[in-house]
Protein backbone atom coordinates (compact mmCIF):
# COMPACT_ATOMS: atom_id res chain seq x y z
CA UNK A 1 0.00 0.00 0.00
CA UNK A 2 1.44 3.38 -0.96
CA UNK A 3 1.41 6.10 1.62
CA UNK A 4 1.15 9.80 0.92
CA UNK A 5 3.63 11.58 3.16
CA UNK A 6 3.01 14.99 1.56
CA UNK A 7 -0.09 15.64 3.63
CA UNK A 8 0.45 17.51 6.88
CA UNK A 9 0.72 15.06 9.74
CA UNK A 10 1.38 15.41 13.41
CA UNK A 11 5.08 14.81 13.88
CA UNK A 12 6.86 13.43 16.90
CA UNK A 13 10.47 13.14 17.87
CA UNK A 14 12.47 9.93 17.98
CA UNK A 15 15.99 9.38 19.20
CA UNK A 16 18.10 6.96 17.19
CA UNK A 17 21.62 5.69 17.65
CA UNK A 18 23.45 5.46 14.34
CA UNK A 19 26.96 4.14 13.84
CA UNK A 20 29.37 7.08 13.55
CA UNK A 21 31.21 5.51 10.61
CA UNK A 22 27.92 5.30 8.74
CA UNK A 23 27.21 8.96 9.43
CA UNK A 24 30.68 9.89 8.20
CA UNK A 25 30.07 7.98 4.97
CA UNK A 26 26.75 9.79 4.60
CA UNK A 27 28.29 13.26 5.06
CA UNK A 28 29.12 13.88 1.36
CA UNK A 29 25.54 13.00 0.42
CA UNK A 30 23.67 14.85 3.17
CA UNK A 31 22.20 17.31 0.69
CA UNK A 32 20.72 14.44 -1.30
CA UNK A 33 19.23 12.48 1.59
CA UNK A 34 16.31 13.41 3.80
CA UNK A 35 16.88 11.14 6.78
CA UNK A 36 13.54 11.95 8.38
CA UNK A 37 11.59 11.10 5.25
CA UNK A 38 13.66 7.96 4.61
CA UNK A 39 13.23 6.77 8.21
CA UNK A 40 9.50 7.50 8.09
CA UNK A 41 9.13 5.56 4.85
CA UNK A 42 11.15 2.63 6.20
CA UNK A 43 9.17 2.53 9.46
CA UNK A 44 5.85 2.71 7.58
CA UNK A 45 6.83 -0.24 5.38
CA UNK A 46 8.10 -2.24 8.35
CA UNK A 47 4.91 -1.51 10.28
CA UNK A 48 2.75 -2.57 7.31
CA UNK A 49 4.65 -5.88 7.18
CA UNK A 50 4.28 -6.44 10.92
CA UNK A 51 0.57 -5.60 10.88
CA UNK A 52 -0.01 -7.94 7.91
CA UNK A 53 1.86 -10.76 9.63
CA UNK A 54 -0.09 -10.20 12.87
CA UNK A 55 -3.39 -10.23 10.93
CA UNK A 56 -2.43 -13.50 9.22
CA UNK A 57 -1.49 -15.05 12.58
CA UNK A 58 -4.81 -13.96 14.12
CA UNK A 59 -6.71 -15.38 11.15
CA UNK A 60 -4.68 -18.51 10.46
CA UNK A 61 -7.65 -20.82 11.11
CA UNK A 62 -9.90 -19.02 8.65
CA UNK A 63 -7.13 -18.86 6.05
CA UNK A 64 -6.45 -22.59 6.37
CA UNK A 65 -10.16 -23.38 6.09
CA UNK A 66 -10.41 -21.19 3.00
CA UNK A 67 -7.44 -23.03 1.47
CA UNK A 68 -9.10 -26.38 2.16
CA UNK A 69 -12.33 -25.13 0.56
CA UNK A 70 -10.43 -24.04 -2.53
CA UNK A 71 -8.62 -27.38 -2.72
CA UNK A 72 -11.87 -29.34 -2.26
CA UNK A 73 -13.92 -27.40 -4.80
CA UNK A 74 -11.18 -26.60 -7.29
CA UNK A 75 -12.36 -23.00 -7.35
CA UNK A 76 -9.57 -20.60 -8.20
CA UNK A 77 -7.23 -23.53 -8.73
CA UNK A 78 -5.80 -22.37 -12.03
CA UNK A 79 -5.36 -18.82 -10.73
CA UNK A 80 -3.39 -20.06 -7.73
CA UNK A 81 -1.30 -22.40 -9.86
CA UNK A 82 -0.15 -19.47 -11.97
CA UNK A 83 1.17 -17.59 -8.95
Amino acid sequence: MLKNFDTPARKGRLSLSIDQRLLERLEPFKGMVNLSAQAESFLAGMLDDLENRAWAERNVGALEAHGRDIAATGLAGEEFERI
